[in-house]
């Protein structure tokens, strides 16, 4: 059992080397890079933002596809009733896939581009307008008429200075 003990230090040893060497945090950064490479597809020499959002329609075709197929394929045996009943999974699998790479092979840059900056467009509505439309309502109705104690008309007080911060922070960051 000593012996046993013995070589697994040494192996340790032996494969802990390399961290020693180059550094704990260099070796983090290469594998950090190594990541974003993969994800930004700059190791099969493409960059920039199309080759990633078509991986993400790719993974967001094949899974509204397979799971139409798996959905309504189930249940081959209550006569024939669903539509995808004489598809296998592995079939199903093989279909969503092809119909998933063409899609993404296939679809223009311009058009990428384009449902991109819609759907930015209305995750930073949400994101930035929600909270601005929730903070006014608070500040109009809370907590109700003829009911305000200094306490509320404080807090409204300072709501409305946290509108006035977020519209004027917006104003210079926006764009147009």
């Amino acid at each position: 059992m000593h012996k046993r003990g013995f070589i697994s230090f040494m192996i340790a040893t032996v494969l802990s080397f390399p961290l020693v060497l180059a550094g704990p945090l260099d070796i983090l950064g290469s594998v950090w890079q190594k990541i974003l490479s993969i994800g930004s597809l700059s190791f099969i020499g493409v960059s920039g933002v199309v080759p990633l959002t078509r991986i993400l329609i790719w993974i967001l075709i094949f899974i509204i596809i397979f799971a139409t197929i798996a959905g309504l394929g189930k249940g081959g045996g209550e006569g024939g009733t669903k539509p995808f009943s004489y598809f296998t999974r592995t079939q199903g699998i093989v279909v969503a896939a092809v119909l998933a790479t063409v899609t993404a092979i296939f679809l223009p840059p311009s058009v990428l581009l384009a449902t991109g900056t819609g759907w930015a467009t209305i995750i930073a509505l949400i994101l930035i307008g929600g909270p601005i439309v929730g903070l006014g309502y608070l500040v109009l109705t809370y907590p109700g008429k003829g009911q305000d104690t200094k306490g509320t008309v404080l807090m409204k007080l300072v709501l409305c200075f946290l509108l006035f911060w977020i519209l004027s922070a917006m104003k210079n960051a926006a764009v147009l």
